[in-house]
């Protein structure tokens, strides 16, 4: 037998041997080719390029409108920083009017916003350092707008360069604004009051935020903004013709959740608001909830108004509700109008106007309790085995009840009985 092939050189010196077809390739003059010296490893690129990179990718994915708009933006920056006033103030208009237009109608994130968000910082750290003067201003209104988004929770930066900035109109920087804005007012409403602090230049804004929320039927907005820095006073003055029946049906939902005495000045509001606009009728609904002062507002309802007619309704409203009542000259001077409302009042004349709208709408006939049962729809559909005659005495006893009794007319075995209402009242029972 052959002897194993000794091991190559390349192996006994601890490295692997090389196959023939990866051997390097032989000179021309007979030797193998010189080995390459190695390459030094090209330098590491530094970290920066990667976000530049990125940068570059976010870039390269917007459009050119959208590209010529961050440019325009970025240029706005530079030269709001410029120290010529008349170069300042071209830019933060430009700037301005860039954002409002884009904030007008808010349903994302507008792209000014956005384009502007790596320069919050920027113009921060250069609003500090400007003079004070008119352009400062100018800086702390756009300053607040782009606080809307890039503000640390709980700062309030949006509210607090609000009040440094210039008295212009708010809505003009859109609802989303406005509605950011309220909500930072209603916290720092809360600071100051804990802090002793004067809320004055808070309750200027409020008045502007208010008028704004009632002009865009955003009147729910409006009235929980009064209610967080308690002048809920101050929504009489904003109401109109237009949105005072919403204002106060908000009112009214929302008394039913607030605590004493929140719940009463609501209701009280809303009393005022509706007698302001001479609806008695609502008003007077709001008056019967308010156990404390029903009374007086309710003789006040009584006054504003001349119309016997309506009085009338207004004693159907009261007895309706219960409420023990007495006429006196004040709501009606004349002794027959008088003696006519208290007898609506105290339910005298109920049961009359009862069968007085039974004959106009035609149902005085009593109704047997087949008619009520709808007997005729499941004979042949496998009714259940008929009832005892106790039990059917005792249905028909409350169909009876609860159906002819207001008529003054029951029907028991076929027979129509006419009686009174003290007769009805002794059968049913």
């Amino acid at each position: 037998l052959a002897s194993p092939p000794a091991p190559s050189a390349n192996r006994i010196r601890g490295r692997p041997s090389v196959h023939p077809a990866m051997s390097p390739p032989e000179n021309p003059n007979g030797g193998a080719a010189a080995a390459a010296p190695s390459e030094p490893a090209p330098p590491a690129k530094p970290s920066s390029s990667k976000g530049k990179k990125k940068d570059d990718k976010k870039d390269d994915d917007l459009s050119e409108e959208d590209l010529a708009l961050k440019e325009q933006l970025e240029l706005y920056v530079v030269r709001a920083q410029d120290v010529d006033p008349g170069v300042q103030r071209l830019a933060l208009e430009s700037m301005r009017q860039e954002i409002r237009s884009a904030t007008s109608s808010m349903t994302s994130v507008p792209k000014p916003l956005k384009f502007l968000r790596p320069h919050y910082g920027t113009l921060k750290s250069y609003y500090e350092t400007m003079p004070e003067s008119e352009l400062k201003k100018y800086m702390a209104d756009i300053l607040s707008v782009l606080a809307l988004t890039m503000s640390a929770e709980g700062e309030r930066e949006s509210l607090r360069y609000r009040l440094l900035g210039s008295e212009g109109d708010i809505g003009s920087w859109g609802h989303e604004y406005v509605r950011n804005l309220a909500g930072e007012i209603a916290q720092e409403f809360q600071k100051r009051q804990g802090d002793d602090m004067p809320i004055d230049e808070l309750m200027e804004l409020v008045q502007q935020i208010v008028s704004f929320h009632m002009k865009h039927n955003a009147e729910p907005e409006a009235v929980d903004l009064l209610m967080e820095v308690e002048d809920l006073d101050l929504l009489v003055e904003h109401v109109d013709s237009t949105n005072y029946k919403r204002t106060c049906l908000y009112l009214t939902s929302s008394s039913r959740f607030l605590p004493s005495p929140d719940d009463t000045l609501a209701l009280d509001i809303a009393y005022t608001i509706y007698m302001k606009f001479e609806d008695l009728a609502s008003a007077l609904r709001i008056a019967l909830l308010l156990d404390n002062k029903s009374i007086q507002y309710v003789k006040q309802v009584y006054t504003a108004t001349d119309d016997l007619v309506l009085k009338k309704q207004f004693s159907y409203i009261i007895a309706r509700h219960g409420l023990a009542m007495e006429i006196d000259d004040e709501i009606a001077a004349d002794e027959n109008d008088k003696e006519m409302l208290q007898e609506i009042v105290n339910n005298t004349k109920l049961s009359e106007g009862y069968l007085t709208l039974a004959r106009d709408i035609e149902v005085m006939e009593a109704k047997s309790p087949e008619d009520i049962y709808k007997v005729h729809l499941i004979d042949g559909r496998g009714a259940s085995s008929s009832l005892d005659s106790a039990r059917q005495n005792l249905a028909a006893t409350f169909v009876n009840a609860f159906v002819n009794a207001g008529f003054g007319q029951v029907s028991f075995c076929g027979e129509h009985v006419i009686c009174g209402p003290y007769e009805a009242r002794v059968s049913i029972n």
